[in-house]
């Protein structure tokens, strides 16, 4: 009886590690998009599954070129570290260009991505919830 309890435990505990990440309310994990033309899928990654990926899954009207699909399904920010509460720092790789961001949650439906390159030149990009 034991063996089947156990057994029963580690088949609840695989499914459970390999169930697919569900939008949560004030979470960064979900789907995303800026305006009409491009979406991403925000997701925990990393071995510790606490650094921040973003993908891009969809692009259309003057985003989508031959240039900026070579980009579909890729992160274009991998890996950024926590760096606080609701919030992460690493690089982003958006369309030819790579910038040091931070990303932040500002609201429930709303992300931030403040990018900086040469220190200099920053920009902030707001990501809309779209789930």
């Amino acid at each position: 009886m034991r063996q089947i309890v156990g057994l029963g435990m580690a088949l609840a505990l695989g499914l459970a590690m390999t169930a697919p990440t569900l939008a949560e309310p004030g979470s960064v994990v979900g789907n995303w998009v800026v305006g009409k033309d491009s979406a991403y899928a925000g997701s925990f990654c990393g071995a510790d599954g606490k650094a921040f990926c973003l993908t891009v899954t969809r692009l259309s009207g003057g985003m989508d070129t031959p240039k900026n699909r070579l980009y579909l399904g890729a992160n274009i920010i991998d890996k950024a570290k926590p760096s606080g509460n609701q919030r992460w720092k690493g690089k982003l790789n958006l369309f030819g260009q790579t910038a040091d961001t931070t990303i932040s949650l500002k609201n429930e439906n709303t992300l931030l991505l403040h990018g900086c390159v040469y220190v200099v030149i920053c920009k902030d990009m707001e990501l809309a919830r779209a789930d």
